[in-house]
């Protein structure tokens, strides 16, 4: 019943509101009419008949009371009007109404007193002004350096066949110590090969010279046929002058002697031959040496050894590796030949060589930290590269270290190079300096500036020359931002007072004057 009764009320409901959308519907003067079924009670017994039925009123009822619509429009205009004037009108009261109200604020504030200006203090710290003969020292870094390295390569190819149990990188090798060797096989073939072909030529040259003193008998038997062929021709010679020979002896015998000489002309030849083949054979036997020596010396370099006593570097060899000319198998340096490499600026090689001073033979101190322990190994400078290095802007220096120092190659180091004396110098921290050429002095409690001249530039301090300050000045060491002549400054240790204690409170305390700079 329930459900009934609410979904004819919901029914009820659009069809009221349907109708008061219509144009010239006016509510009815019925009570009847004008009760809201909404209020009807539901829990009785009759059911609220639905008004799906309910006729419109006619254009004829519309038209019964037509004096209703104009009032009706009128009073609808008439409250639109209000309320666009308080739209409009009440934003500008509330702004008037806050100006009048701040304007009353201002007149009526209470009057501040205002205190006095004070003069600004800063706190600094001084430096008393005491011209002396200085001689700093000029900070620099380097890395240490192996004076004196190699890298071994294999001499000869083949396949390693032992390398020695000392060879590892940090170790410490002796001179002539085997290092690697290499398989000798063929090495030592080629020496009896070497050895056999040289056997070989020797052989040949004595046969050779055999040979040639064998034609050189033979020449000498031939010289002497000549020389009876020669004396037998000149007797029948004279023997047909006188008529006791005929002319065929006469031929016969000349015939006997063109033989003779041919034959020693002939010997002759075959000596210079022989003379010659000699003389190859012996530039062979001097070839075939030269190769013994070569196959012996190839022999020798398949095992590596030590040139000096060194430190391994680096190793790169292994047992059964096959190596080659061109393979790098151990690198070594001397600890005993170490130096270390820095840069100086040309401003500083300009203070160390002025006057007579001289760079090299100066002597300096390596500093090595190994954590809260410093070790320091002194060192001559030995040598200055060639050519400033366009990269670095400066000088590069190499300083030689004495022998027996526990340095390492690659160490970092800090190096102490004394530099030259300067007469008539303070030395004060680089903040105090202003501009390059004005520090500025305590007086009376105030900043006085001084020009000075600057000698050198030591790091976070300054040497400047203080023969115009005089033993007495007391130099501000502190920096301040807002430096200048009379400025007010106060010792950390004697707080200043202006003379009128109930209007000027105490000066600024040092760690305010910090927070300004």
């Amino acid at each position: 019943m329930k459900c009934e009764a609410l979904r004819d009320r919901i029914l009820v409901d659009q069809q009221l509101q349907q109708e008061s959308h219509k144009p010239g519907h006016l509510p009815s003067d019925d009570p009847a009419a004008s009760v809201d079924p909404r209020t009807m009670n539901y829990h009785s017994d009759e059911k609220p008949q639905p008004m799906l039925d309910r006729q419109a009123p006619s254009r004829a009822d519309t038209n019964e009371a037509p004096d209703r619509q104009p009032s009706r429009s009128a009073g609808r205009k008439v409250m639109s009007a209000v309320r666009w004037f308080f739209r409009l009108a009440l934003p500008l009261i509330v702004i008037v109404a806050a100006a009048s109200i701040m304007n009353m604020l201002v007149a009526t504030k209470p009057e501040v007193q205002r205190r006095q200006a004070r003069e600004q203090a800063y706190a600094v710290q001084l430096v008393k002004a005491s011209p002396a003969t200085i001689q700093p020292d000029i900070l620099v870094y380097g890395t240490v350096s192996a004076a004196r390295r190699v890298d071994l390569r294999a001499l000869v190819g083949g396949e390693v066949i032992w390398v020695s149990p000392e060879l590892v990188e940090g170790g410490t090798i002796a001179k002539g110590a085997d290092l690697v060797r290499v398989d000798p096989f063929e090495f030592e073939g080629a020496v009896e090969e070497a050895n056999a072909n040289l056997a070989e030529a020797r052989a040949r040259l004595a046969e050779t010279r055999a040979s040639s003193a064998s034609e050189q008998a033979s020449l000498q038997f031939l010289l002497e046929q000549e020389r009876i062929a020669r004396s037998d021709l000149e007797r029948a010679e004279t023997l047909i002058k006188s008529g006791s020979l005929t002319r065929q002896a006469l031929e016969s015998r000349k015939l006997t002697f063109s033989q003779r000489e041919q034959a020693v002309k002939a010997a002759q030849n075959n000596l210079l031959v022989q003379k010659a083949r000699i003389d190859q054979q012996q530039a062979n036997i001097e070839r075939l040496n030269w190769k013994l020596e070569q196959a012996r010396r190839n022999l020798t370099n398949t095992t590596l050894t030590a040139p000096f006593t060194g430190v391994v570097l680096s190793k790169s060899v292994a047992l059964g590796r096959s190596v080659s000319g061109s393979d790098t198998l151990v690198s070594l340096y001397d600890p005993q030949e170490l130096e270390v490499r820095f840069t100086i600026s040309d401003a500083q090689y300009g203070r160390l060589t002025s006057g007579n001073n001289q760079l090299v033979g100066r002597q300096i101190t390596a500093n090595w930290k190994l954590g809260d322990s410093i070790r320091s190994h002194k060192a001559v400078i030995e040598r200055i590269t060639a050519e400033i290095s366009a990269g670095d802007g400066g000088i590069e220096v190499y300083a030689r270290f004495a022998k027996g120092t526990d340095l390492r190659a690659g160490t970092f180091v800090e190096l102490v190079v004394p530099d030259r004396n300067y007469s008539d110098a303070i030395r004060i921290p680089q903040a105090a300096l202003y501009l390059g050429h004005t520090v500025y002095v305590h007086e009376d409690g105030r900043m006085q500036p001084r020009t000075v001249d600057v000698l050198a530039y030591l790091g976070d301090d300054v040497l400047i020359d203080g023969s115009a300050l005089g033993d007495e000045a007391e130099i501000i060491a502190t920096r301040i931002a807002e430096a200048g002549p009379g400025l007010k400054v106060v010792l950390p240790e004697a707080p200043a007072q202006d003379s009128d204690e109930s209007n000027n409170p105490p000066a600024q305390p040092a760690d305010q004057t910090e927070r300004t700079q």
